[in-house]
């Protein structure tokens, strides 16, 4: 664990305060636009999603009508694809839509925690705590960047990699589908496979174990570096350096039973007690104790599925729909869904989608207004419980403000889109503004007895 202590004084504090204010100027002037947009692109796809749902038409996967050509169209079949996916480092090929191969890495994360506290003056002193653990996480953790990178050192490269193949020829009966829509199937199931069923090269270097119904690959970084260290053949010997240098030939592995669960005892469970092929790691290598560095493998398949899809009928495959309102119509669904509970669960998408980008709007006039206040909270830091209570005012006054603006600008988008709701929209963001002036007013009244007795007393 490292900690560092660091100090800003009152002066340079005020500088990056002063300098906030450029940066909250430009958030304020990014937030009102995007929320703007937001409410245009939610009432264009609302309508447009009605519309689909007027002029939609159910067809069958086997034919294709040309009567149909160009229209919006709903069908539900099975897919199939005669694609072998392959992934020639473990010998797996599979006849599917796709193979992904999960690769996670034992590594060092570093933690960083700050603790600011206020000094009389209007300084500040900054706590800086790293504190380190060790995960298994997918990709590799740049450790040269921590603070105390000389004892948490990270790999900065394993013998696997993360990858994914996916089927370019899928069809839907008679219909060719998109790659658009072939990304969009996604029914994973894991992959079992046993230690003798590996290239050799492989097979050398990991042993197996369960993680979640599929065969984990597990390699051990100090395994094998040891198995690395090996005797130096003996001068004009090179029988074994020859038959090294022939290319084994990949094992295939058959897997129609993909998403077939075999029993297990434990984690570390043997799959394959068959001779190994020598420098084999056995099974119970496994640890539960992994050591940095080391790797764990697996792999999940999705098969050809059932599947319902909205989209425009062109030629013998698909393309998006566009409505009046320029609202693409382009979606797939996993199973047998009807026309009408796609476009219900479309809209429940954008209606869910519509309130993230009004909360992101509005944190963001929120924060814009708080960097336009900072100087005030950091003159008031030099008694530090004067800028506590100035801090909470600005914080309320920019919550209220970013409240006002974002439904002001809602407001008046919905005058442009929606007039009823626009107007109601309106008057409630008035209320929010008179509340915040008369706010204003109230603490300028409760100085004033102040004021004056000050002069009083001078006299």
């Amino acid at each position: 664990m490292g900690v560092h202590v660091s100090e800003e004084s009152w002066f340079s504090r005020i500088g990056g305060a002063f300098k906030g204010i450029l940066v909250g100027g430009i958030l304020c002037v990014i937030g009102v636009p995007v929320l703007f947009w937001n409410e245009g692109r939610a009432v264009r796809t609302a309508k447009g999603l009605k519309e689909g749902a007027k002029v939609v038409q159910n067809i069958e996967p086997d034919t294709i009508d040309s009567a149909m050509e160009g229209k919006f169209v709903h069908v539900s079949g099975m897919t199939q694809t005669d694609d072998m996916l392959r992934d020639d480092q473990f010998g797996i090929e599979y006849n599917g839509i796709r193979l992904v191969r999960h690769v996670e890495t034992y590594q060092w994360k570093e933690r960083e925690e700050r603790e600011r506290k206020k000094k009389l003056g209007g300084g500040t002193k900054t706590i800086t705590t790293y504190t380190y653990s060790k995960v298994w996480e997918p990709g590799l953790i740049d450790s040269s960047k921590f603070d105390e990178a000389s004892t948490h050192q990270n790999p900065t490269s394993v013998p696997f990699s993360a990858r994914s193949e996916q089927a370019k020829q899928v069809h839907l009966g008679a219909f060719r589908l998109p790659e658009s829509l072939i990304s969009q199937i996604n029914k994973p199931e894991p992959v079992q496979f046993t230690i003798d069923q590996l290239p050799t090269e492989t097979r050398s270097m990991v042993s197996l174990g369960q993680r979640d119904g599929a065969t984990m690959a597990y390699w051990s970084k100090k395994r094998s570096s040891d198995a690395s260290v090996t005797p130096t053949s003996e001068p004009g010997n090179n029988t074994a350096a020859e038959s090294s240098d022939q290319p084994e030939p990949i094992q295939k592995i058959d897997l129609e039973q993909v998403g077939t669960e075999q029993p297990v005892e434990s984690e570390t469970e043997v799959l394959s007690e068959e001779t190994p092929a020598p420098q084999t790691l056995a099974a119970t290598d496994i640890s539960s104790d992994p050591q940095i560095g080391d790797t764990r493998v697996w792999f999940t398949a999705t098969p050809a599925s059932e599947i319902s899809l909205l989209s425009s009928q062109r030629g013998e495959s698909f393309q998006p729909y566009v409505t009046q309102t320029g609202t693409e119509l382009h979606r797939l669904e996993m199973g047998s869904v009807n026309a009408e509970e796609m476009i219900q669960h479309a809209e429940h998408e954008n209606m869910i989608l519509t309130w993230i980008l009004r909360g992101v709007g509005t944190v963001v006039l929120f924060v814009g207004f708080s960097l336009l206040m900072r100087p005030l909270v950091v003159l008031a830091d030099v008694v530090p419980m004067f800028g506590s209570l100035v801090g909470f005012g600005t914080g309320l006054i920019a919550g209220l403000a970013a409240f006002a603006v974002s439904l002001t600008t809602i407001g008046i988008a919905w005058v442009f889109y929606r007039p009823l709701l626009g107007a109601t929209l309106l008057a409630i963001a008035a209320a929010c503004i008179f509340l915040i002036i008369r706010r204003g007013r109230n603490a300028s009244r409760d100085r004033e007895p102040v004021e004056r007795m000050t002069e009083m007393d001078l006299v």
